[in-house]
């Protein structure tokens, strides 16, 4: 398993990724509609391209080499799947390093591909200068809730969003960066 920079051509596998990892993650409390919905708009291949070139975001992808890729982009060009994905940027509204996403598909959830994704991220934003990172995740997400737990997060603060046209409370969780840099020395 490798820690790389994610590249624009791995948009289409990126949204794959993140489609399996919501209905697993969220199938529970949210209606599949309302997951595609939200899957459709937020990982649209043509924003994630964008994200993926902004200078001020970091996005990395978690890469299985003894995997074959799907396929799913013609200028796929890595020889294994990309199994998760993170992605962080600074947000000036906040005053520090948000994490905006982070997804691993549900086979590899507790295999350490979250954690080495996270160590390597937070090591690349404490050289550029940055102190802390933030987060929100669902308050029914127990998977993400133990997620943040284990790595030295805590709760700063609460909020209602909706999806589907029903409300759900989120967490806003918070870590110093430096903490997290030598969680998994594995990441390059």
């Amino acid at each position: 398993m490798n820690v790389e920079t994610a590249q624009p051509a791995d948009a289409a596998e990126i949204a794959n990724v993140a489609r399996r990892a919501w209905h697993a993650a969220y199938g529970e409390f949210l209606s599949a509609d309302a997951i595609d919905a939200t899957v459709d708009e937020w990982y649209a291949p043509a924003s994630l391209r964008g994200t993926i070139d902004r200078e001020e975001s970091v996005f990395v992808v978690a890469v299985d080499d003894d995997a074959a890729g799907d396929g799913a982009d013609a200028e796929h060009t890595r020889d294994g799947r990309i199994v998760g994905f993170l992605n962080a940027g600074y947000s000036e509204s906040v005053g520090n390093v948000v994490l905006s996403r982070i997804y691993a598909l549900p086979d590899y959830w507790g295999s350490g591909i979250g954690t080495a994704m996270l160590g390597c991220v937070a090591r690349r934003l404490v050289e550029a200068g940055y102190d802390r990172i933030s987060a929100v995740v669902l308050a029914d997400n127990e998977v993400g809730r133990s997620f943040y737990d284990a790595r030295a997060f805590k709760e700063i603060g609460r909020q209602t969003t909706t999806f589907g046209g029903e409300e759900h409370e989120e967490l806003i969780v918070a870590a110093d960066l430096a903490e997290l840099t030598d969680i998994d020395d594995r990441a390059q």
